[in-house]
């Protein structure tokens, strides 16, 4: 049993955002791409990479994935599309719960996460919000990787 936390926040200012339709080996693609573009711009994160999956599509020979990469960067940068600037990112009234170890496994903090948020009556209103707190070392060293995910509620009562 992991600790789960109710109203939590999650708040980054000056956050790159990239959507996209991508299988996971072209996500790995992608992530190379946006850190030649911070450098070619002189930009730095400024914070934890978050990452929202909002569908999956199994159909294909690979899953394809509907998902968003926020990357809260240190200044003022413009942005060709497929990339945007959003000035702040606030979740408010958010469940949070702490991963760590084996990305393989964070499935399965997610879904003790979405127990949680049945078991207490509460109402979803966003996808999960993965932030990497901690990356592993080498690809050796996968069990320290730590992550938080933060789901939305709605505090209405009804």
């Amino acid at each position: 049993m992991h600790e789960i936390i109710e109203n939590a926040k999650l708040e980054m200012k000056n956050v790159l955002s990239y959507r996209t339709k991508a299988t996971q080996q072209q996500l790995a693609q992608s992530s190379k791409e946006i850190e030649k573009f911070l450098q070619k711009n002189g930009a730095k994160r400024n914070g934890s990479s978050v990452t929202a999956t909002f569908a999956v599509d199994t159909t294909g020979a690979e899953p394809m994935l509907d998902i968003e990469i926020l990357i809260p960067i240190d200044k003022n940068i413009s942005v060709p599309a497929p990339y945007t600037i959003k000035p702040v990112f606030r979740l408010k009234n958010a469940v949070k719960i702490r991963h760590y170890g084996n990305p393989a496994l964070l499935q399965n903090t997610a879904n003790e996460l979405m127990s949680y948020i049945k078991d207490k009556g509460l109402m979803p209103i966003t996808t999960g919000y993965n932030v990497t707190v901690q990356e592993p070392s080498s690809p050796t060293d996968i069990d320290s990787l730590i992550v938080d995910i933060y789901v939305g509620v709605c505090d209405n009562i009804l």
